[in-house]
């Protein structure tokens, strides 16, 4: 076995450890938190501009199920254990980690801080840090409400063109800059911040009115930070192919991920937490240890099922009929085929003018209803333009 190797097996560090223009903001007023209410009592529209304070209830632990992604940070060294052989996963990222940072920097004048002022400072996130009430500096969760992500288009300028925001640093307000580079990174190093235990989750969800489209490098984004479809329990799955098999919503919509438009249209949240591991990497005849970052999510157990479930789509479909896809002829009900039928009835007999013409019709109707084999539903071989009419609408 190799040096690294048993200096890695000494430390009792194989396993798993868990846990230039001056811009003006979008909008003047600050966008303040939201209750989460939408989440916990279905599908009621919460306004961007109420005052409703946030929960103070933590969202509740469940099982996490880990995402299919290793997300390379570096190779250890075997130096990083000279002095401490026993160094735990916190103590090893401290090592790694400038202070506050569990990411590498690439300009150390670009902290966590200033990742999170340019999400709140474009109107793209409102979030709330909760911290331990026995220890201010401790940050327990975050609870985050997605409002938009910018395009390219809403930037209006060359990606490395920069514009200005205000930041405070202690008691002191700086102009900083930034460019649509640092806004793209602001969207995964912002959502890094840990405490001392590595148990910092995040509470994530869709405002009601985050709009669309999504620029591409979002995909990646919502790769790693999405719910696992295994967490989903099984009527809320089958509702969301239910939902998709109905729609027809804008392209700039459906062009987004499935999941991503289901659980923004029916208010699911979900959790995630980040985790760092020390995975052996085989190169040539060495077992080269690697610093990983893993995405592990799971389902909020407080969700409201009946808010996204199918008899949610069916609300969703009557409140908005623009975005159902028209019935077609062969599935309409006996009910529909009823009623479209008696309305057609009740017309002919206001036209009739006399008795002789009410007795007439009587009569039509009675052989008709006689010579049916059966009340079946409408067959696609009537050419009856006003009951193909009439049933459709």
């Amino acid at each position: 076995m190799n040096p690294i190797s048993s200096a890695l097996i000494s430390t009792n560090l194989r396993p798993s450890f868990a846990s230039t223009n001056r811009f003006s903001p979008l909008q003047s007023t600050p966008i303040p938190p939201s209750t989460f209410k939408q989440a916990v009592t279905g599908p009621t529209i919460i306004s961007p501009s109420s005052s409703n304070p946030l929960l103070t209830q933590e969202p509740t632990q469940t099982e996490y199920s880990y995402k299919s992604i290793d997300e390379y940070i570096l190779t250890i060294e075997p130096e990083y254990w000279a002095q401490n052989p026993n160094l735990n996963i916190y103590q090893l990222c401290s090592t790694i980690f400038p202070r506050n940072h569990y990411y590498i920097p690439d300009n150390f004048q670009k902290s966590q801080q200033f990742y999170e002022t340019i999400l709140i400072n474009t109107c793209s996130i409102v979030i709330h840090n909760n911290y331990d009430p026995q220890n201010p500096n401790k940050l327990r969760y975050c609870k985050v409400r997605i409002l938009k992500i910018w395009t390219l288009t809403d930037w209006g300028l060359e990606p490395h063109k920069m514009r200005e925001m205000i930041m405070t640093i202690g008691q002191i307000k700086q102009n900083i800059k930034y460019n649509y580079y640092d806004y793209q990174i602001a969207w995964e190093r912002d959502f890094f911040k840990q405490n001392e235990q590595l148990s910092v989750s995040f509470f994530f969800f869709f405002d009601d009115n985050f709009s669309y489209p999504l620029p591409y490098w979002f995909y990646q984004w919502w790769n790693k930070f999405d719910i696992c479809e295994t967490n989903i329990p099984s009527q809320i799955t089958i509702a969301k192919e239910q939902f998709f098999e109905r729609q027809q919503l804008p392209e700039t919509i459906t062009l987004a991920p499935s999941w991503l438009v289901y659980s923004h249209h029916f208010h699911i949240p979900w959790i995630l937490m980040i985790e760092y591991q020390i995975k052996d990497q085989t190169i040539d005849i060495f077992q080269v240890p690697t610093l990983v970052r893993k995405f592990k999510t799971k389902w909020w157990n407080k969700t409201n099922l009946h808010g996204c479930d199918s008899k949610a789509i069916e609300q969703f479909f009557q409140d908005h009929p623009q975005f159902c896809k028209k019935p077609s002829i062969s599935i309409i009900t006996r009910q529909e085929t009823f009623l479209a039928r008696k309305q057609q009835i009740m017309s002919q007999m206001t036209a009739c003018t006399s008795e002789e013409e009410y007795d007439q019709l009587i009569n039509e109707l009675n052989e008709v209803k006689s010579s049916a084999a059966s009340p079946s539903p409408i067959s696609l071989d009537n050419d009856n333009d006003d009951f193909f009419t009439q049933a459709e609408m």
